[in-house]
């Protein structure tokens, strides 16, 4: 088997692995997602904002471990908060997996998936824990608190430490998203996401991916 065969099918490994954890990041923009973290070179550093169960955290660490170098570091609260459309979502499938906290969830589907090596977890708000933050970032995934007032705080915290090159991914940032409280990370993009400052500028799905100029 080529070495191109052999990463794919670790890949697709990864990919199925993610689609078995609660999660919102599924068929080509998580392929994409996988695509991009294994694309990144040697010690690649990769800030996850927003994790929830770990399904996005698979699609970032699992290339990393292939690759054999890189950390992805998970910011969130842990506590089940975020915008008024998400929060019912994240109570309903906090509920139904009855008892243990959510990062209790979190650490146990990354320690199954084998990727605790590759994870480090930052319990807290994007805002606060960029405050004691100071390392380049090769990729900067958004996908925690969605209303138009959290998406800015987290993105003016953490996008000043994305390398010149560096990759950002904006997840629901789609031009049709305008649903209430949810429609953050579209904003974000209209706003920020130009090309005197990106390029490379594409939109997979939901997710909006942009090389830093």
């Amino acid at each position: 088997m080529t070495t191109n065969c052999r990463v794919a099918e670790e890949l697709e490994v990864c990919l199925r692995l993610s689609e078995t954890i609660p999660g919102w990041t599924r068929g080509e923009e998580a392929r994409e997602l996988l695509r991009v973290s294994h694309s990144l070179a040697a010690g690649a550093v990769i800030v996850e904002i927003g994790s929830f169960f770990g399904a996005g955290a698979i699609l970032l660490a699992g290339p990393r471990r292939i690759r054999g170098s890189g950390l992805v570091h998970c910011v969130d609260p842990f506590d089940g908060t975020g915008d008024s459309y998400s929060v019912p979502h994240y109570q309903r499938i906090i509920a139904e997996f009855g008892s243990g906290s959510l990062r209790h969830h979190f650490e146990r589907n990354i320690q199954g998936a084998g990727l605790g090596p590759w994870v480090r977890i930052h319990q807290g708000r994007a805002d606060e824990v960029a405050r004691t933050w100071s390392t380049p970032i090769d990729l900067l995934y958004l996908d925690g608190d969605q209303s138009r007032k959290g998406v800015r705080e987290a993105y003016d915290s953490w996008s000043g430490f994305l390398k010149a090159g560096g990759i950002i991914a904006a997840h629901n940032s789609a031009p049709e998203n305008h649903t209430f409280e949810h429609d953050g990370h579209r904003c974000i993009v209209e706003e920020e996401i130009k090309p005197q400052r990106y390029s490379n500028i594409r939109l997979v799905s939901s997710i909006t991916f942009a090389a830093r100029c």
